[in-house]
């Protein structure tokens, strides 16, 4: 008897779970391991076309949809909430019963007991009601997941946008400073000869600097630009990215509301999340309602087992619950708020959605009337002037600081129109983002 108590006692030990302890060697393992570079495969992700090894922004959405951390967290909650449908649709196993044995019987040499099956009886309506919320549930993490998929694009296409801004305008603001070093070194000439003064050397001095400051100010952005989309991309080694001006020249064509707002409705997952949420609140007061009727609690099948037992020693038993103290208004009630919650977050995400959609419009309409501004009246007269200056320096006929100062200007104007492009190329993917739908842009 001691040695059926002894190991019933060791299978209890061992069934016990045991919590390790927090050990920073496994935190550090794990880093190094998301650290350590990737095996390669043959993942469109992980082979970049291009021999230089650069991410397409196309490639790199892909390479962070498959390692970024924070969307992997979202699709694994949804995969759980799928897991949950399984869970929602078993039964309560039966029991097995031994009841009314009597040590003095087993003494006595006529033990004698009542073996029982109890079966629990799910309430009517109970089990496929809560399987239909485990469904909803699963849709509306689902729908969380396909949300955190679309913020990823957006930040990622973003990125690669402001990535080819600031390349572009480095370029630029290198050949600015180009011109100011000449009107420098023009001005210092001058001031040999004494046509011109040391103040004028002074500020062509400081703004030759202040043109070397704003590079390295874009430089920094540029960095940053790059280090942040390299984390949306999640862990791995250095990645290089292949992003030229043609990141910014998409073409905007706004569609009407109405047909953005169709395209919404069809795509946005918050809006699917939130009809489920509704419907999964709606399935929790059916399920509060249920709960306050009488209805039967598990069925027993007896047989007794001793000296006089027959084949006829069978019987049954029942139990029954009565609402007697609780008839369960608070869980109705809690439940019913529930739902009217979820109603006004549902109404919320509508109009969410309308204002998103209005903001995004305004945005890429005054966007692009400013590129268009750009492109159709200042672009082609700095062009004009560029090319008179440079016929008259030719002919002599022009100061060669007057000329710089037109091939300066020149330069800023297309600085201006590098800012206006990306300006509208972030309002597009702001819209896009606004739809939950690549548009036609």
């Amino acid at each position: 008897m001691a040695r059926a108590l002894s190991l019933a006692g060791a299978v209890l030990l061992g069934a016990c779970f045991h919590a390790p302890a927090y050990a920073p060697e496994r935190s550090l393992a794990v880093l190094r391991a998301l650290e350590a570079p990737a095996e390669p495969s043959s993942s469109p992700a992980s082979m970049p076309a291009r021999a230089d090894g650069a991410l397409t922004a196309d490639e790199a959405f892909a390479l962070a949809v498959a390692n970024n951390p924070d969307l992997a967290v979202a699709e694994a909650e949804a995969a759980v909430a799928a897991a949950e449908v399984d869970v929602a649709r078993q039964l309560d196993n039966p029991s097995f019963r031994l009841t009314n044995f009597r040590f003095a019987d087993a003494l006595a040499g006529a033990p004698q007991m009542n073996l029982g099956v109890r079966v629990p009886i799910p309430r009517p309506g109970t089990v496929r009601t809560r399987v239909a919320a485990a469904r909803l549930a699963a849709d509306a993490a689902e729908s969380d997941a396909a949300a955190a998929r679309r913020l990823l694009r957006v930040l990622v296409y973003q990125r690669f946008a402001q990535i080819a801004w600031l390349r572009a305008d480095i370029d630029e603001l290198t050949r600015a400073a180009a011109l100011f070093e000449a009107r420098r070194a023009e001005i210092g000439a001058r001031v040999e000869r004494a046509v011109a003064t040391r103040v004028d050397l002074a500020v062509a001095d400081l703004t030759h600097a202040e043109a070397l400051e704003k590079l390295g100010r874009l430089r920094s952005e540029l960095a940053r630009a790059e280090a942040e989309l390299a984390r949306a991309l999640g862990p791995g080694g250095p990645r290089r990215f292949h992003a030229d001006a043609a990141e910014l020249q998409a073409v905007a064509r706004v569609p009407s509301r109405e047909d953005l707002v169709a395209r919404a409705v069809d795509s946005r997952p918050e809006l699917r999340a939130s009809q489920a949420r509704v419907a999964e609140a709606r399935a929790g007061v059916h399920l509060a309602r249920s709960a306050a009727w009488p209805w039967f609690d598990w069925v027993q099948v007896n047989y007794y087992v001793g000296p006089t037992a027959t084949p006829a020693s069978f019987g049954f038993g029942l139990a029954l619950d009565l609402p007697l103290l609780s008839w369960n208004r608070g869980e109705v009630r809690a439940a019913r708020a529930r739902v009217r919650q979820r109603e006004a977050e549902e109404r919320a995400a509508a109009a969410h959605l309308s204002g998103e959609l209005d903001e995004a419009i305004a945005r890429l309409q005054a966007a692009d009337a400013r590129v268009a501004e750009i492109e159709q009246v200042l672009l082609p007269r700095v062009e004009d002037a560029a090319r008179e200056a440079a016929a008259a320096l030719a002919a002599g006929a022009v100061d060669p600081l007057a000329a710089n100062e037109i091939e300066g200007r020149r330069v800023a104007a297309r600085r201006q129109h590098l800012a206006a492009l990306f300006e509208r190329r972030s309002a597009a993917l702001i819209l896009e983002a606004a739809v939950g739908a690549q548009l036609d842009l």
